[in-house]
């Protein structure tokens, strides 16, 4: 069972190192055992990184084992070639720890604000992801699609890893899920995902790869609160973040199960924070959080759990978007890798 973890993205700009929080949480994760930390994009929101690499970079020379990943940059808005080249500059730099997690993204104005159709998302995804194999894999290489095109050229900085970065590819619809097994190397099922959908995008998945005769490899997202008693939980922050998440899920999610959810609440119905997060959130003590661990485990297969801390919210106006402090969110990781991860090897 491998564990990874969304990095919270913490600033103080009064400080002469802004973004020491981060980078000490980076630490943390790697110290707590985590596999891998990731960092996710969006354009014009004041609480959300708007360019991971540069800050995964800075990670990268910060740690020496945890992986580090954009989880995830919206590839269809950028320069394959240029993303190519940042990321193989990571990939030295961490001497081969960085994988590149991308997606479609759910935002139309991000799309509009910088030229790039929302309806081309889907194709755009499917040529860069193209694009970044050759690169990364051959030497001397030319492209002529749809929409990127360039001359015979060999791509430098060339990636340590071999044949390249692996590609997580994100999506909670049968088409991403396609893409994912056949131009990706990791399928990401996203965090609002119902289990039961989850279930059937997986057994998708690995038919779909057992089809291209390739291995599958995915993973679980679920966000996630946990301290060292569950009465801690849902007496303390459990309310409050899962009401802090909502808003944010309901711009965002497309999931067929959730949107009932939020009808019911829409239609005045009282829904406990506790239904709410059921599935949805790793949340609860350690031995909770195994409980859940083992669930997805036995009913859906999953052997790498990706838990967003505190992640999740509303990120409009907000300079900080994370959910709880930087001491908090340090010991969380530590009590997540002293008593839930050592209870899975």
């Amino acid at each position: 069972m491998k564990f990874s973890t969304t990095l919270p993205f913490l600033r103080d700009l009064s400080s002469p190192d802004p973004y020491r929080d981060t980078f000490e949480l980076a630490q943390v994760a790697e110290d707590a055992g985590f596999d891998t930390i990731t960092i996710g994009q969006h354009h014009f929101r004041q609480g959300d990184p708007s360019d991971p690499l540069t800050v995964l970079g800075s990670v990268a020379t910060r740690t020496s084992r945890i992986r580090v990943a954009t989880g995830i940059l919206i590839l269809p808005m950028h320069n394959p070639l240029l993303i190519a080249e940042q990321v193989a500059t990571i990939d030295q730099l961490s001497g081969g720890r960085i994988s590149l997690g991308v997606g479609t993204g759910w935002n139309p104005f991000e799309y509009e604000v910088l030229g790039v159709p929302f309806k081309e998302r889907g194709a755009r995804m499917e040529e860069a992801l193209r694009v970044l194999r050759l690169l990364w894999e051959k030497e001397k290489v030319s492209f002529d699609g749809a929409f990127y095109q360039f001359p015979e050229l060999t791509m430098f900085p060339r990636p340590i890893q071999r044949p390249g970065p692996p590609l997580i590819v994100a999506g909670d619809v049968p088409v991403a899920v396609d893409r994912a097994a056949r131009l990706g190397d990791i399928w990401m099922c996203g965090p609002v995902v119902d289990l039961s959908y989850a279930k059937v995008l997986a057994a998708q998945y690995r038919q779909t790869c057992a089809t291209l005769n390739r291995k599958p490899d995915w993973i679980l997202r679920r966000y996630g609160w946990i301290k060292p008693t569950r009465k801690a939980v849902e007496d303390g922050a459990l309310q409050h973040y899962v009401d802090g998440v909502l808003v944010h899920w309901r711009e965002s999610s497309k999931d067929k199960d959730f949107r009932k959810l939020l009808d019911r609440l829409d239609q005045g119905e009282t829904v406990s924070a506790t239904e709410i997060a059921h599935n949805r959130l790793v949340w609860g003590s350690p031995d909770d959080a195994i409980a859940q661990i083992e669930g997805f485990r036995d009913e859906l297969g999953a052997d790498h759990i990706h838990i967003s801390f505190g992640a999740g919210l509303h990120s409009v106006g907000q300079a900080n978007t994370q959910f709880g402090s930087a001491a908090e969110l340090a010991e969380m990781f530590r009590l997540f890798g002293r008593e839930v991860i050592s209870a899975f090897q």
